[in-house]
């Protein structure tokens, strides 16, 4: 049995201190941190992982089809199938929800960390808050879509009026649009958190941003990119299955047979892996996440100082003990 001593949030950190934040923060909470996400995000994430490990196993079959019946008829049925498409729309709206009680989840419980200063914390107290927010989430992200699809829209008519001129035009103007959008998407990172510690509405959230990340943007691209290549490495550890199976079907093919069809025990293992695949994905994208909260807490400190400001205020009162003192 370990004392709990509470993670101070707001501190200004470098690179390596918020990562070891954003692990220790993990190791800290990892079973009621874990228990919210299975319990609350959970349901629709296990269904849409389960569709999307079919609708995989199902492509790789209409493959197999292909080569043993070159028949074109395969196509059409494949792809006019009612029951594809069906499938297709449940898994993305599945996914969908998913995301957005993932991040409703891990800022909530982020919320409650900081204000109950324990890790025993109690699902139901999360889903009151996840309950409360979810709508500000899901507006958020609908707008944030639909803004980067009519940016989209307008670019591409500038790069083709650029192509209308020169080619080599059309390709700077397109390369420049890369960089404009991947600059962005990383600097919209930090809309979710600065709106669950800040209330602020999507604009304001969104110009908020722009002011925090100047200067840092590198070293917010980096921690994106490090835990989100965690995030795909341990993720893709249940692929390995699904690989073997694939290299031993192809292997077969280039030996001069066709793709042989998946036996039942062969497709349920393929289904099984991509679905845990999917699961594992979406459970880890609590990384990512974690750690954009430490960066924002270290970005409003260099810019603000408002944990230093806060410290001073208390200097001469009495502190207050966690509620919680054991450590999971």
């Amino acid at each position: 049995m370990e004392n709990f001593t509470p993670i101070e949030f707001h501190q200004a950190r470098d690179f390596s201190k918020k990562m070891n934040a954003t692990f220790e923060f993990l190791k800290q909470n990892f079973k009621s941190f874990f228990k919210s996400l299975l319990y609350l995000a959970g349901p629709p994430m296990l269904l849409g992982s389960i569709l999307a490990g079919n609708l995989y196993g199902g492509y790789f079959n209409f493959v197999g089809n292909m080569s043993r019946n070159q028949d074109p008829d395969v196509i059409a049925d494949y792809i006019g199938s009612p029951v594809l498409w069906a499938e297709i729309g449940l898994a993305v709206l599945l996914m969908f929800v998913a995301g957005v009680m993932i991040v409703s989840v891990v800022y909530n419980y982020m919320l409650e960390y900081d204000a109950s200063k324990t890790n025993r914390i109690d699902v139901n107290i999360i889903w009151e808050r996840v309950r409360k927010t979810f709508p500000t989430y899901l507006g958020t992200i609908f707008l944030y879509w639909f803004l980067l699809v009519v940016a989209y829209f307008l670019v591409v008519l500038v790069i083709v009026g650029a192509a209308a001129l020169s080619p080599f035009l059309a390709f700077f103007a397109a390369v420049a649009v890369i960089i404009g959008l991947i600059y962005v998407v990383i600097t919209m990172s930090l809309l979710f958190v600065i709106q669950a510690f800040e209330r602020k509405n999507f604009f304001e959230a969104a110009s908020r941003c722009f002011y925090l990340i100047k200067d840092k943007w590198w070293s917010t691209f980096g921690l994106i990119f490090i835990l989100s290549m965690v995030q795909s490495t341990i993720s893709s550890i249940f692929l390995v299955p699904w690989y073997i199976n694939f290299f031993v079907t192809m292997m077969h093919s280039i030996e001069g047979g066709p793709f042989e069809e998946p036996s039942f025990f062969q497709e349920l293992i393929n289904n099984i892996f991509m679905t845990l695949y999917f699961l594992v994905s979406f459970l880890l994208y609590a990384l990512p996440l974690v750690a954009l909260a430490f960066q924002y807490f270290n970005l409003v400190e260099l810019k603000e100082a408002k944990g230093l400001l806060s410290r001073i205020d208390t200097l001469g009162k009495p502190a207050e003990s966690p509620k919680g003192d054991e450590q999971y």
